[in-house]
């Protein structure tokens, strides 16, 4: 997924963070702002999903 930003935003992308968990959380946010939650949906979501997410906003 951090290819798939980093190839659609190149250096718009400043940072991208990933924090180990456990319980089956894969949550994305933009600025602080929740885009995806794998918890809320049950599934794992696509590039293109958070990819349409981000241009959102």
């Amino acid at each position: 997924m951090a290819e798939a930003l980093e190839s659609k935003y190149g250096s718009q992308v400043k940072k991208v963070n990933l924090i180990p968990s456990s319980g089956g959380a894969f949550e994305v946010y933009v600025n602080e702002e929740l885009l995806y939650s794998k918890l809320e949906t049950g599934k794992f979501p696509s590039d293109d999903q958070i990819t349409t997410s981000i241009d959102k906003i």
